[in-house]
């Protein structure tokens, strides 16, 4: 009879050992898969387009060879990175430095951490 509950014992935490290593392979894996998909990119150029949002604004920006970027400048994020706010109007000069993504289409994004 012990002998049966010492195995029922050793087999419960095998199991349960097993789960756990997948478990945690699994969330490291995720993890750094998400932040492979966001590089850090900087982008100067002039504002051709701003849309207003709750805590900041999108600006389209175009480079000197006429690619364009699209950045997400808030208040929060830019405070996260200890960086300072600022509203620029259509025509300025900008340059933005963060993580950026692209869509389907091929437009690239990127979320401002850094003003110049």
């Amino acid at each position: 009879m012990i002998i049966i509950m010492k195995k029922i014992i050793l087999l419960g935490g095998l199991v349960f050992g097993a789960f756990s290593m997948t478990n945690c392979t699994a969330n490291k894996t995720a993890q750094a898969n998400s932040e492979d998909d966001k590089m850090i990119i900087s982008a100067s150029g002039t504002i051709t387009h701003i849309e207003n949002g709750k805590d900041g604004y999108m600006a389209t920006i175009r480079d000197a060879g006429g690619k364009e970027y699209t950045a997400t400048i808030s208040m929060i994020n830019l405070q996260k990175s200890g960086s300072i706010y600022k509203r620029y109007q259509v025509g300025d000069a900008i340059t933005v430095k963060g993580p950026s993504w692209n869509d389907d289409q091929g437009r690239i994004y990127i979320t401002a951490e850094k003003l110049n």
